[in-house]
């Protein structure tokens, strides 16, 4: 009896310190799982779209950004079709959008053999404020058997209420036997007249209203 009342106070503090250390390690656990929930909120948090359509150039480089930061980190839905238009032009047509409002169309198409394009159209608002247009013409050239050159035109229109605010163009060549062909991103933009955007409104509306028909034939005008 004398051997128990000893050992007794013992046994409780050992109890104790076992009771202590599984809430300790629990507590921990706790802390870990919630740290990958904080880290996706925050990465959400810093892609954020503008809420309204740009009112300067400056405002739309900001959203051309923020919309580019957004597909980079694969927050936006997308969808897309592909057509044939009797064999002359053919095309795939991806639609990206954000809790269902469209933020960018990406439209690449070919015409015959010689002839293809990627436009971009970035939208905030259901308006397009910033249009990339890059086309390019390949054709055969003196020299070895095969070698061909692209003739390569790249377009930059900014817009606020559908109106043109600035224009920007760039154009090179890449020679398929040449070491030397310039990078694209190192090619400076000129700023040109911005006597019409036909080019750019025509097309995009075109391509709005054929989102809800995806097309396999040729785009409805």
């Amino acid at each position: 009896m004398k051997q128990f009342k000893t050992y007794f106070p013992g046994i409780i503090y050992m109890l104790a310190v076992l009771l202590l250390s599984s809430c300790n390690n629990r507590s921990g656990t706790k802390t870990e799982q919630t740290g990958p929930g904080q880290k996706h909120d925050t990465v959400v948090a810093s892609h954020e779209e503008p809420l309204a359509a740009p009112t300067g150039v400056a405002e739309i480089q900001k959203a051309y950004q923020a919309i580019m930061s957004q597909m980079e980190a694969g927050v936006l839905d997308s969808s897309s079709f592909k057509y044939s238009c009797r064999g002359e032009k053919n095309g795939t047509v991806s639609y990206f959008t954000q809790q269902g409002k469209l933020r960018m169309i990406v439209h690449r198409y070919n015409e015959y053999d010689h002839f293809s394009a990627t436009d971009r159209y970035f939208v905030l608002d259901s308006m397009v404020f910033f249009a990339h247009l890059n086309q390019s013409t390949w054709s055969f050239e003196s020299g070895p058997e095969g070698a061909t050159k692209d003739k390569v035109t790249e377009r930059r229109i900014y817009l606020v209420d559908q109106k043109p605010v600035k224009c920007l163009e760039k154009s090179y060549v890449i020679r398929s036997q040449s070491k030397t062909n310039p990078q694209p991103e190192t090619v400076p933009n000129k700023e040109i007249n911005c006597a019409s955007v036909k080019s750019v409104l025509q097309p995009y509306k075109m391509l709005v209203r054929n989102r809800s028909k995806a097309p396999s034939g040729c785009l409805e005008e």
